[in-house]
């Protein structure tokens, strides 16, 4: 007789990472979306939808009941956690306290992975050695998302006080700037991505044209959550360093400015299209305060290292990769590397 498949309750499922985790999961699991809204793209047979509010404790508790794994992906995120404060504390703020309180409450949930960022460092004044415990600064990052910064750094302090107070894993994968298709529309990549397969200028701005940004594929934050839920079910993830040895950078090891990004979507379109299409890149000035050099990537070291060691990730796609493969797949060109495979 064929044993049950685990079941993962993702929260937030109808967002890009949620539902890119739900599809990807769906082969081996049975997976159970947890939103407001109903997720854009289709579902298969593995995976099911069921309406929840995160701010509501017993309708989210009665959601995950039979769940024996969870990720935690929902967030308020830019503009609209600038336009509805409110709305942004209960879902970011008592949403998290509500997932993790779930979690510990229901017998068959072994654990939680929450949906990590690196905007919680701080965007400006990177230097050194950036790894897992490089700190929190929310302050540090352009005013549209200080809020956010300071949801992902609160969200993180929710989770690992779990962690240290629950006999359960609670675990964070923290990624970079997430590439793939699906990704939100207002992002960077996406924008220069829309506008160049289209022959229009892609337009980064003065005052941020250097900023460095960490990226990393969807496929391979997949990889991350499987590795790590795998070890979870298995009860192989011990709570031996306390919670801080439960975070886990996911990011390409090489910053790219948004300069560079423009610059990666230009040729990606020009060679896709064997030259037809060329979009030009014309810097935009609006008269702000230039926040960032061009040296400031170089005062940057990002160390993956631990995702080596305990997710046996040993390999990313660059950002040059990943730029490639959703230009290719929006011309028609191939497949974006899929997170189904």
């Amino acid at each position: 007789m064929q044993e049950p498949k685990a079941r993962i309750g993702v929260v937030g499922g109808s967002g890009f990472i949620g539902n890119s985790l739900a599809r990807y999961f769906s082969q081996d699991f049975d997976i159970e979306i947890l939103d407001v809204k109903p997720p854009t793209s289709s579902l298969n047979r593995s995976v099911s939808f069921r309406y929840c509010d995160v701010r509501s404790y017993e309708n989210l508790r009665n959601a995950l009941s039979d769940v024996d794994l969870v990720f935690h992906t929902a967030i308020v995120q830019i503009p609209q956690i600038n336009e509805d404060k409110r709305l942004a504390y209960e879902v970011n703020i008592l949403g998290t306290q509500n997932v993790c309180e779930a979690v510990r409450s229901l017998p068959e949930a072994k654990g939680m992975i929450l949906a990590g960022s690196w905007h919680a460092m701080g965007e400006r004044e990177l230097s050194g050695t950036v790894d897992e415990e490089f700190g929190f600064r929310p302050d540090k990052v352009e005013d549209r998302a200080r809020l956010y910064s300071l949801s992902k750094m609160a969200q993180e302090a929710i989770t690992r006080f779990y962690d240290e107070m629950s006999e359960k894993f609670y675990g964070i994968i923290r990624t970079g700037t997430v590439l793939g298709e699906g990704m939100p529309e207002k992002t960077a990549a996406n924008i220069f991505i829309e506008r160049g397969i289209n022959g229009k200028t892609l337009t980064p701005y003065r005052h941020s044209m250097h900023r460095p940004m960490l990226y990393v594929d969807v496929g391979d934050v997949c990889t991350a959550y499987a590795s790590l839920s795998r070890k979870i079910l298995k009860s192989e993830t011990g709570k031996s360093g306390g919670s801080r040895s439960h975070i886990v950078n996911i990011y390409y090891p090489s910053p790219v400015s948004v300069l560079e990004l423009a610059e990666m979507v230009r040729d990606s379109v020009a060679s896709c299209t064997g030259g037809k299409v060329n979009p030009r890149i014309e810097i935009i000035d609006q008269d702000l305060p230039v926040l960032f050099s061009r040296e400031d990537k170089s005062r940057m070291r990002v160390d993956v290292s631990r995702a080596k060691k305990l997710l046996g990730i040993t390999s990313l796609l660059s950002p040059e990769e990943s730029i490639e493969r959703i230009v290719r797949s929006r011309l028609g060109k191939g497949p974006n590397r899929s997170t189904s495979e």
